[in-house]
């Protein structure tokens, strides 16, 4: 039997090199984003300071990771599943409230938020999942069942009123994808959100004429089968229940500023100075940056905070002003390569735990780096998703850094994980 090697080097150098080359754009955006003229650079008032010591924190997890045996990590699963769970409920009753979200644990001035920490665990434990039982995705069974493993906690962060983040989770059904399911299912869901949508761009009686006439042209060329009939009934009454029920969605499940959110990037001139602020001027901030930028401290939009939050979900718009088109397409570049390298290892596994342990890991990046920088680009509400590995918080930072390295642990031992 090949000896397992536990050791930083036996890591893949591709993904270990753009990870560091990543933090210190990180640290760079970070820096930049921040007037730091009023106090040091060594205080925790300042951001960068603080993000550069939980960096030094992910080094050492990164080597302590690196050292861990491949049976240990599979048995903590389930223990770090119900440990997050634990902190998703709790935070509820005794978490600081931060941006209408009670979902922060502040620690002598550092904050942490499970639900960062929930997602790492979600991974593990539905990677434990399916490689424990046979699990059958054609199974509708079988989906639910699995499926709640992400939908809890999903569900909980929606309760502390973080609707970005429970979002995220649903990353998940990639994995799924991956595994088997169905692409049905994927374009049925594009479909709901796609009609979703439209009912905000068109009037409610226009969109049922549009939806009665495609349901009789349907009906019509599949008369003569009687499955395809009772699909089509199943998926209208579906489609006149999301047309139905967007009022509803919008009033009572989405907050008042995740309305004025949506209704911004319908209609982007909508409140210029209020809900659609952040959005004009992270545009401005990236189309005044040009072809080569204004340079690294030059930034005006984002030196004098023209625009809110942009340590955190507008990280982009500092990349944007300062380095410009140019550098905001290498780095760009350099991160759908890091995406990709772990697309490409994820799929090499020949252990599934390992495999859909990557997976995970690749869909939740993806998620995140996609969401953000469209949010950035005035394409997709600003939900409060952060730009992983780039933007400034400390909780995000080292739960993203603990799926990347505990992937690359498992990658690492390929060649002698079938012997566990």
């Amino acid at each position: 039997m090949r000896k397992i090697s536990n050791n930083f080097l036996s890591n893949d150098f591709i993904i270990t090199g753009l990870y560091f080359g990543l933090l210190l754009i990180s640290f760079i955006s970070i820096y930049s984003s921040q007037n730091s003229a009023d106090y040091s650079f060594f205080t925790l008032q300042n951001e960068s300071f603080k993000q550069l010591i939980w960096m030094v924190v992910c080094l050492a997890v990164f080597f302590a990771v690196s050292i861990l045996e491949y049976r240990f990590i599979f048995n903590l699963a389930v223990p770090l599943y119900i440990t997050s769970i634990g902190l998703l409920v709790l935070v509820l009753f005794v978490g600081q409230e931060v941006n209408n979200h009670a979902s922060w644990f502040n620690f002598f001035g550092f904050k942490f938020q499970p639900s960062e920490f929930s997602k790492f665990s979600t991974a593990l434990f539905l990677a434990k999942a399916f490689d424990s039982y046979s699990i059958d995705l054609r199974n509708f069974k079988h989906i639910f069942l699995t499926s709640l493993i992400f939908l809890l906690p999903s569900s909980i962060i929606l309760i502390q009123g973080d609707a970005g983040t429970a979002l995220v989770y649903f990353a998940f059904f990639l994995v799924f994808l991956r595994e088997g399911l169905s692409l049905k299912f994927l374009v049925l869901a594009f479909s709901f959100i796609i009609i979703f949508v439209i009912g905000l761009l068109l009037e409610t009686y226009i969109l049922y004429i549009l939806i009665v006439t495609i349901f009789l042209i349907v009906v019509g060329l599949s008369i003569k089968d009687f499955k395809k009939i009772i699909n089509s009934i199943i998926y209208l009454t579906l489609v006149l229940l999301i047309v139905n029920g967007q009022d509803f969605a919008l009033n009572n499940v989405l907050t008042p500023k995740q309305k004025q959110r949506v209704e911004t990037l319908i209609n982007p001139s909508s409140d210029p100075l209020g809900s659609g602020w952040n959005i004009t001027q992270s545009k401005i901030a990236i189309g005044s940056g040009g072809f080569f930028g204004k340079g690294f401290l030059k930034g005006t939009q984002t030196g004098l905070n023209f625009v809110p939050i942009q340590s955190t979900d507008f990280i982009f718009s500092v990349i944007g002003e300062e380095f410009g088109y140019f550098g905001s397409m290498i780095f760009l570049i350099l991160y759908i390569i890091f995406l990709y390298r772990i697309l490409m290892l994820s799929e090499n596994q020949k252990d599934k735990f390992a495999r859909v342990f990557g997976y995970s890991t690749f869909s939740i990046f993806l998620f995140h780096f996609t969401v953000n920088v469209s949010m950035t680009l005035g394409l997709f509400p600003v939900i409060g998703i952060p730009l992983s590995l780039i933007s400034y918080g400390g909780s995000s930072l080292l739960s993203f850094s603990l799926l990347l390295f505990v992937f690359l642990k498992l990658d690492s031992v390929r060649p002698s994980i079938l012997a566990r």
